[in-house]
């Protein structure tokens, strides 16, 4: 625990160099609308807007997204207000893991040791998580929102973001 809060204070902290510290944001889409491929609500945009000071903050190069509506809204203001590319990477049903392959192997290619931020759904961030090197991810309830887990090496931390 204290590890993750230095990891967090480290990554976020004021005057803190990104370039010392690439790292892989990893969120769950924010707040949304019911329904099957639903916009952000009202407080899913705020949360979306509030992910661009840490993505700032973190050097963030790119934005990976999946193709549905909420994962990519989650991602533009972040997108459009550091000026990087918003990547989408297609999921299909009962293929998380082949997605989080893709997605890694992506990174891997063309961002390879710099900071990118990836916008997911519950129950595909664990399973990111895990390829990217984390030992064992916890799983993410339904009604998580706003948690902003920090990939540096194979180390995790979490931080907050949001209203």
């Amino acid at each position: 625990m204290i590890r993750g809060i230095l990891a967090a204070t480290l990554l976020f902290g004021v005057g803190c160099s990104s370039a010392l510290t690439p790292a892989v944001l990893v969120v769950r889409h924010a707040e949304r609308d019911p329904g099957r491929d639903p916009d952000l609500n009202a407080a899913g945009v705020r949360r979306a807007e509030a992910l661009v000071e840490p993505a700032r903050r973190a050097g963030v190069v790119a934005a990976y997204h999946t193709q549905y509506k909420r994962t990519r809204q989650t991602a533009e203001p972040a997108a459009k207000a550091l000026g990087i590319p918003l990547i989408q990477i297609d999921i299909e049903p009962k293929r998380e893991a082949e997605y989080a392959e893709a997605v890694v192997r992506h990174i891997q290619a063309h961002y390879p040791g710099r900071p990118v931020l990836i916008v997911s759904h519950s129950n595909t961030v664990p399973i990111l998580l895990g390829k990217l090197g984390v030992a064992s991810p916890r799983e993410i309830p339904e009604t998580e929102y706003g948690t902003l887990f920090v990939v540096t090496g194979n180390k995790l931390s979490e931080a907050r973001f949001g209203p």
